[in-house]
């Protein structure tokens, strides 16, 4: 757009400083090169039209892709599946968890095995113990129980993965459980 008007100006201005043209010929000019920039314009609003349009389909996917990533991992915590679960189920989901990231099988867990491990390693000795691995998992639900009932429903679920996600903890780490859908 720029182009066509700094084209249109300049055309102007030459047109009228030389007279080799009559004023009728030059407003005829000015016409056309006016029409092409408004085309050009029209042109491009619709392409960012279309582009904005797309990244807001891409944007909900995502979020929907999220929340059904969200809802599988609740679901696979929730053993008896009464769309709640409480500290015991919580537990038990994570109680083979430590075994299986524990790759070379030192009895703790490294950045390399568990990603972001800061959260989890309380004694700041650059690993995570079973102890620790077990304490941050009770830490994990006592902070999802929002209304402090012993059970952790979908809503405290999602509104717990929620405010990590705003707070810039998504994806820390593989150790934090529900993290950004099971954090694994």
């Amino acid at each position: 757009m720029k182009k066509s008007l700094q084209s249109f100006l300049m055309l102007v201005l030459f047109l009228a400083f030389t007279g080799l043209t009559s004023c009728s010929e030059t407003a005829e000019k000015a016409k056309d090169v006016a029409k092409d920039a408004a085309e050009q314009v029209t042109e491009t609003a619709g392409k960012a039209a279309d582009a904005v349009e797309e990244a807001a389909d891409k944007a909900k996917d995502a979020v929907t892709s999220k929340q059904d990533k969200l809802k599988e991992h609740f679901a696979s915590i929730d053993a008896n599946g009464d769309g709640k679960f409480d500290k015991a189920e919580f537990e038990k989901h994570f109680k083979g968890e430590f075994a299986k990231k524990d790759t070379n099988k030192d009895g703790k867990l490294s950045s390399d095995e568990c990603g972001k491990i800061d959260k989890f390693d309380t004694d700041k000795d650059g690993y995570v113990s079973p102890e620790e691995f077990d304490k941050g998992h009770a830490a994990m639900f006592d902070k999802m129980d929002a209304d402090k009932d012993g059970m952790v429903t979908l809503d405290e679920f999602l509104a717990a993965q929620s405010s990590s996600m705003k707070n810039g903890k998504c994806g820390e780490g593989k150790c934090g459980a529900g993290k950004c859908g099971g954090g694994k």
